[in-house]
């Protein structure tokens, strides 16, 4: 079966819609699984941002002691030096601050999901 981007595209949206496994999906659609997981690598690969929204964020004051599951951050001057942070929420969007992070602004943003 030949396929361009635009009929995978379809194919793949009828996929996530289905519940099925890839394994199963394939077998109903007589696609080759290997062609499956190929073409869902070359649409992400080539997928842009929708747009940018840009995070403007207030300073807040913080919390004594507030925690979340994954991570604690205390009151006081608490910055990670010179660092690179990487986010990549649920949905896919990604998030990366470079330089000094206070506890505030990490907080926040560990708390956005």
């Amino acid at each position: 079966m030949r396929i361009i981007e635009s009929s995978f595209r379809e194919l793949y949206e009828e996929y996530l819609s289905s519940g099925l496994t890839v394994r199963d999906f394939c077998a109903n659609q007589d696609f080759a699984v290997s062609t499956f997981y190929r073409w869902q690598k070359l649409l992400r690969e080539t997928e842009q941002p929708k747009e940018f929204v840009p995070l403007v964020m207030e300073q807040q004051p913080l919390v004594k002691s507030a925690s979340h599951p994954f991570l604690s951050v205390s009151e006081g001057k608490s910055e990670i030096q010179e660092n690179e942070l990487e986010f990549t929420f649920p949905n896919g969007t990604k998030l990366q601050l470079r330089g000094h992070v206070d506890a505030a602004l990490l907080k926040t943003i560990v708390h956005l999901y």
